[in-house]
């Protein structure tokens, strides 16, 4: 068997993909790697995507009261296409946010009027039609099960819990600070491991849990504290090697092909040996 189909470290990047797109992609290797048993994760680069709310996190739920008494379930999508650096423009008092999160919620429909409380540091919503008219944000049980993701809506992201203004009120305070951090952590995927890890939502195939820890336009780079050395598939040959990379609510990562990310792979091939020896 050659050595040269027997590399200890195979990088990956997406900028050299074969097929896919940048979340998911399959890079076609010029030559197989043989006789590998083991592989981990050396080394990976992620970008802190410019898109921090998905789409399945992009929906506010609420009620509003109705002439006459009672209340809807009402909803309004964000727009996710744009990035948010901040929370409001305000160059008085020194914010200097250029993609605020308050205007694009107040773009997004006209029902709702949304603001930032400095002093609790807390985004507030007021029903903009006035007349004495009320609202509340939806709690979690109400909004539609058929939503991908069900755990988030940007009821969470904009800090309104289940606990946030349970009856109809003239103003509802979220409970905690917005998250803008889209994710907090990428979960990677690759085809050359299974059944050697395990997540509560059955994955498989899953090479590293890597947080999330730059801020928007920045890279993430990940080094694990140690190998956890994942058993392959087989013991055969790779020349196609697949990375998924999902958000913490198992949802696909989205970034685009240009927004490149890259990966280090690490394989051992004398499982017998290092046995002899007491190596792991």
């Amino acid at each position: 068997m050659s050595f040269a189909n027997q590399p200890s470290r195979l990088l990956i990047s997406s900028d050299d993909l074969s097929y896919g797109v940048g979340n998911s992609f399959t890079c076609v290797l010029p030559e197989p790697i043989t006789g590998a048993v083991k592989a981990d994760l050396l080394r990976a680069v992620v970008p802190n995507t410019g898109y921090p709310i998905p789409p399945y996190q992009s929906t506010f739920y609420y009620y509003i009261s109705n002439v006459g008494g009672g209340a809807t379930l009402q909803n309004f999508v964000l727009n996710t296409n744009q990035y948010f650096d901040g929370i409001i423009k305000d160059t008085t008092n020194g914010f200097y946010s250029y993609f605020p999160l308050i205007t694009a919620l107040n773009a997004a429909q006209s029902i709702l009027t949304f603001d930032y409380n400095e002093p609790k540091n807390r985004i507030t919503m007021v029903a903009a039609a006035g007349g004495g008219i009320t609202v509340r944000p939806a709690p979690r049980a109400d909004w539609p099960l058929n939503v991908p993701g069900r755990a988030f809506a940007l009821n969470t992201r904009l800090g309104f819990i289940d606990s946030s203004a349970p009856a109809l009120t003239a103003t509802a305070t979220a409970s905690i600070l917005p998250n803008l951090i889209r994710s907090k952590v990428v979960y990677v995927l690759c085809n050359v491991v299974m059944n050697d890890s395990i997540t509560t939502d059955g994955l498989r195939t899953a090479l590293a849990k890597i947080p999330t820890t730059s801020s928007y336009g920045g890279l993430t780079i990940y080094q694990p504290p140690y190998l956890n050395w994942n058993r392959l598939i087989t013991q055969g040959s790779y020349q196609q090697i697949t990375i998924d990379l999902l958000d913490d609510q198992y949802q696909p990562y989205p970034i685009k092909i240009d927004e490149f990310c890259e990966f280090e792979i690490v394989f051992k091939y004398n499982d017998i040996e290092d046995a002899r020896l007491g190596r792991r």
